[in-house]
């Protein structure tokens, strides 16, 4: 049994037993540091001398003994809720486990040029997952991008500290270090914030986007069409504020040459270059250097993904998107560029989540399948094809348990059991297979990990994190 330490309100002190009376469990947020363990157990004696009972609660609860009766009352605590003991006078013993500690460490995989990969090497392409390097296992999540080729790709990555770093080719200031100097390892994006909470790096072009806890939006590296939203053209090394005003932004990503980001409020917003309509303002007419709102006057949106053409969630479980339809990307059935958000045909009602990929886009229903359509000469749709779909067909497999994903010119999945699955372009090992064969339908990652919990997807490279309980 292990000793526990003084919490909130001195409940339980250094002891593995705590007397309760009439005390109050102020539960804020990361305020109370035990976790109890599935098989925690405790007796409380009831005040009038009752012989007690014992009882299993599970991880997450506490065990609060109530006065009038013979009975044991399991309180959940939750964020933000003030647990109130009133009544409750006697002796709690419990069994403590200790928190269950993650390691949350980053890999990458395929094109390795300049540094791409963050292994500390600056060439060569690998098949299947190497090790950021650099010692960290709290990373909280990774994306990575390219400009037009995988000797210019790089990678951005948090720190549950809230930290954000960068590797990989540094022109146009892209890594956000200050510098255009190409780095083969992580190294910190400068500002000294320690409140970043996600970063995006475009997946066809030379900006990054971060998004900080205090709901601003700062972005860095190639400023080419104002796609870094200050009101200039002008590149940046290190981040600098998107104008606006707004410190109510909840989501970003960085497309090709332009950015899109929602916020709070439900409503969606993109600035940048406006060719093929991308923006989705309703105009082909001029780029935009500060954000401007995406038109159809809805306030819910909940997920946004990009490319050349954007497809994004609404509350309502529908799917829509705008922008390059050459290959019908966008979904709507047709090869109509599209400057406003159309509907994805299908009549799904229960979109979770989209991702947008060079030519092509996958859809999440929240049944768990994965669809997908646009190009498919790599097999990228994932339907054991080679042949191009205007609207959504099944990713085949059967699985029904998908949960999170990403697309460049290779598709990636991660399912609920923790594995991850790849399919489409392989020429430079992006699959994560141990080949360069493409793929036209899922193939598992290799190395039998099933603890893969966020993916990313660039031209020529694929990365990931793994949560593993240590």
């Amino acid at each position: 049994m292990t000793t526990l330490t003084t919490i909130v309100g001195d409940i339980l002190t250094a002891s593995n037993t705590a007397t309760v009376t009439n005390k109050t469990i102020n539960r804020a947020n990361n305020t109370l540091t035990v976790r109890l363990a599935n098989d925690v157990s405790g007796t409380l004696p009831i005040a009038n001398g009752g012989t007690g009972q014992t009882s299993c609660f599970s991880e997450g609860q506490l065990l609060i003994g109530n006065t009038t009766g013979n009975t044991l009352t399991k309180a959940t605590l939750t964020g933000g809720n003030d647990i109130c003991v009133t009544n409750g006078n006697g002796t709690i013993t419990i069994d403590y486990a200790p928190p269950i500690v993650y390691n949350n460490s980053a890999w990458t995989w395929g094109a390795g040029g300049n540094g791409s990969r963050g292994d500390n090497t600056n060439t060569g392409c690998v098949s299947s997952p190497v090790s950021v390097v650099g010692g960290f296992t709290d990373w909280s999540q990774i994306s990575i991008g390219a400009n037009n080729g995988s000797t210019t790709a790089f990678g951005l990555g948090l720190r549950t500290n809230g930290t954000a770093w960068a590797w990989g080719y540094g022109g146009h200031g892209r890594l956000g270090d200050g510098t255009t100097t190409n780095r083969s390892s992580p190294v910190s994006v400068v500002g000294g914030f320690t409140d970043w909470c996600q970063v995006s790096a475009s997946r066809n072009d030379a900006h990054s986007l971060g998004l900080r806890s205090n709901g601003t939006i700062w972005s860095w590296g190639c400023n080419g069409s104002g796609r870094l939203g200050d009101g200039t053209t002008t590149n940046r090394s290190s981040p600098v504020s998107v104008v606006g005003g707004f410190t109510d932004w909840s989501q970003l990503f960085a497309g090709s040459s332009f950015s899109l980001a929602i916020r709070t409020n439900g409503t969606l917003w993109s600035w940048g270059a406006y060719g093929f309509g991308r923006l989705g303002d309703n105009t082909y007419v001029s780029n935009r250097s500060s954000p401007v709102s995406v038109v159809g006057g809805f306030t819910d949106w909940c997920q946004i993904s990009a490319f050349l053409h954007s497809v994004a969630v609404r509350t309502n479980g529908t799917l829509w998107g705008w922008g390059y339809n050459a290959d019908r990307q966008v979904g709507d059935g047709t090869d109509t560029f599209r400057s406003s958000p159309v509907s994805v045909i299908g009549g799904f009602t229960d979109w979770c989540h989209a991702a947008a990929g060079s030519r092509h886009s996958l859809g999440l229903r929240t049944n768990g399948t994965l669809y997908a359509w646009g190009k498919n000469n790599f097999g990228q749709l994932g339907d054991n094809t080679t042949v191009s779909k205007s609207s959504p067909v099944s990713v085949i497999g059967g699985f029904t348990d998908w949960c999170q994903l990403s697309a460049n010119y290779q598709s990636l999945g991660v399912r609920t059991n923790g594995t991850l699955w790849s399919w489409g372009r392989a020429d430079t090992g992006q699959l994560g297979d141990n080949t360069t064969v493409s793929k036209s339908s899922p193939v598992s990652v290799i190395g039998g990990f099933t603890d893969w919990c966020q993916v990313s997807a660039t031209y020529g490279g694929s990365a990931g994190i793994r949560s593993t309980a240590t």
